[in-house]
């Protein structure tokens, strides 16, 4: 192959070479003036290549005048590309065993990466599972904080609930009351009045604001304060410079509770009840007398009125102990027929004739008695009222059957049922059953209720009521006028006569607006054609006044204190004897 050399007409140099890019090649170093070493690798034939072009120069005059001659022309001149030498090598073994490292580097790059990958892998997948393990223990002890907190706290007040409050009790306690510490139960006054007129939202409205107020109250006195329940609420506060006293909490209290609540467009204003006890050094108090205490303060402060707070005390501590004494005896004198009865006649205005006796509950207890205000109340309180109620029945049922045989005329007994005892199903029954295991006829019995009946339920009380009506029993309505008397439960209850309550007879005179009230009530009683009695008849205005008015009986220490039987039955006895012959008691 023959290559020349560009801007060389004519110039050719004799070259063997199979390739005709070399040609080409040569012509681009000449065209270029770059007379460097050229190398190129090319694959041929399956074969790989390596070439190396090493141009030759023209480098002496010498060298070019001898080319030229032998050319016949002056072709070159000094410094011009008069040829080449072209070097090959078989590069094939080279290129493959260069592959083949490389292949073996790429795997090992590979196998690398993947080592590191997979570390990596499973180093992500780690701290991905305890992010995943923290995240799930952080939404469970969240889940199990809320679950705490919804059983531990009130949801409508946001106040700690009872057990909550009774555990911090105990806790304190149980330090032996290093510290000494006030504790105040709260009973909202009234708040039954205010959710029947108002509404439950109004009531709900008032506890939360009550709520958030003692709240507020214990976080500035580092207490604690508790919903009880209902309208119950407690609060735990240690004695400090701001709270010195328990009078200083328990005016604190009662103060913000008299606070107005506005909710929708009702003003609500609230009082509460206070009972306040003490714990500290020197006072061996646990839980439960703790709480007790406060508690026996707050049954005085209700009745004393409401609207204050009341400490605890040594006076309240022998009420408590009486109480606690009385609680204690009472179900046991019922089951052992310890109790006694006393019996009061009823006389009719008209005729001065007795024709009924009121059985009244006596009770001594260490040989001495107990009021029937103070053991009735507590029986109700304790749940054993219906128990008191039957066994004082009982007896007047075998007085009346003895008043009887003894006098030969029909002898009529009332005794008075608890409107608790209502809440008993089957109250007419057992009723019946203890006038007729003693044998004395029903139309021999009068039962007294009070009005408090109907606040319990109205259409429970009438059905036991008229089952006893229809057997023969009496039904009267006793100390009406004070406490729910309206014309709605006088239209509801089914009853035969109306007591008039002894307070209507106190500071009465002729003409004056007790007396004009107290003619009306027998008035209306009348015109609902019920009998009248009138209680506590202790002179003879009295009875002046109660006759005028055309009431049909009376009753009172004028005509008779309550006598024992002995005495109750020596009585009808010798009336019947000395006055009245064989009339009718």
């Amino acid at each position: 192959m023959t290559v020349r050399v560009p801007g060389r007409p004519g110039a050719e140099l004799g070259y063997t070479e199979p390739l005709a890019h070399v040609a080409d090649t040569i012509d681009r170093i000449a065209a270029s003036g770059n007379a460097g070493i050229h190398e190129e690798l090319r694959v041929e034939d399956w074969r790989v290549v390596g070439r190396s072009i090493f141009p030759t120069l023209a480098t002496s005059e010498v060298c070019v005048t001898c080319h030229n001659r032998e050319l016949g022309s002056a072709r070159f001149a000094k410094g011009d590309v008069m040829g080449a030498f072209v070097v090959e090598s078989d590069l094939t073994g080279y290129v493959a065993r260069s592959l083949a490292y490389a292949g073996f580097a790429f795997g090992l790059l590979l196998l690398g990466y993947q080592i590191l990958a997979n570390r990596e892998y499973r180093r992500t997948r780690a701290i991905v599972e305890l992010e995943s393990q923290v995240q799930l223990e952080r939404q469970r002890r969240e889940a199990e904080a809320h679950s705490n907190f919804v059983l531990s706290h009130d949801s409508l007040t946001g106040l700690v609930r009872r057990s909550v409050f009774m555990e911090k009790l105990g806790d304190i306690c149980a330090e032996g009351c290093e510290k000494r510490f006030f504790l105040a139960l709260i009973d909202l006054d009234d708040f039954k009045t205010i959710n029947d007129t108002m509404g439950h939202d109004a009531g709900d409205a008032l506890l939360v604001a009550i709520g958030s107020r003692l709240q507020n109250l214990a976080i500035d006195a580092s207490g604690l304060a508790a919903r009880l329940g209902g309208d119950e609420f407690a609060l735990l506060v240690p004695k400090t410079e701001r709270i010195p006293s328990m009078r200083s909490i328990g005016t604190s209290i009662v103060d913000l509770v008299r606070r107005e609540v506005t909710h929708d467009s009702f003003s609500i204003q609230s009082s509460c009840s206070v009972g306040l006890s003490e714990c500290g050094p020197g006072q061996l108090h646990d839980r439960k007398s703790f709480l007790k205490y406060a508690d026996a303060a707050l049954y005085v402060a209700k009745n004393g009125g409401k609207d204050q707070y009341c400490e605890f005390d040594d006076g309240i501590r022998r009420d408590l102990n009486r109480r606690s004494l009385i609680t204690s005896a009472l179900p046991q004198a019922i089951r052992h027929n310890e109790l006694s009865v006393a019996f009061q006649p009823k006389i009719c205005l008209a005729s001065g004739l007795p024709v009924e006796f009121e059985s009244l509950a006596r009770w001594d207890l260490h040989s001495k008695p107990v009021s029937p205000g103070e053991f009735v109340k507590i029986a109700e309180e304790t749940g054993t009222v219906l128990e008191l109620d039957l066994a004082t029945l009982a007896k007047a049922a075998e007085f009346a059957v003895c008043a009887i045989n003894l006098t030969g005329t029909q002898v009529r007994i009332s005794s008075n049922v608890s409107a608790l005892g209502f809440r008993t199903p089957q109250i007419a029954d057992r009723i019946l059953d203890c006038v007729t295991k003693a044998g004395l006829p029903p139309r021999c019995l009068t039962i007294e209720v009070t009005e408090s009946v109907l606040v319990e339920n109205v259409a429970s009380a009438n059905e036991s009521l008229s089952s006893m009506r229809a057997n023969g029993v009496r039904v009267a309505l006793d100390d009406f006028g004070t406490g729910y008397s309206s014309l709605r439960y006088l239209q509801q209850l089914v009853f035969d006569e109306i007591k008039i309550d002894r307070s209507f007879l106190q500071d009465i005179a002729k003409n004056n607006e007790k007396h004009f009230l107290f003619a009306k009530i027998v008035e209306m009683a009348k015109g609902l054609n019920k009998e009248v009695v009138v209680e506590g008849i202790e002179n003879q205005a009295q009875l002046n006044l109660a006759v005028s008015t055309g009431a049909n009986l009376g009753q009172g220490y004028f005509f008779s204190k309550p006598l024992d039987q002995t005495a109750a039955l020596a009585y009808a006895q010798r009336l019947t004897r000395d006055r009245f012959g064989s009339q009718a008691v």
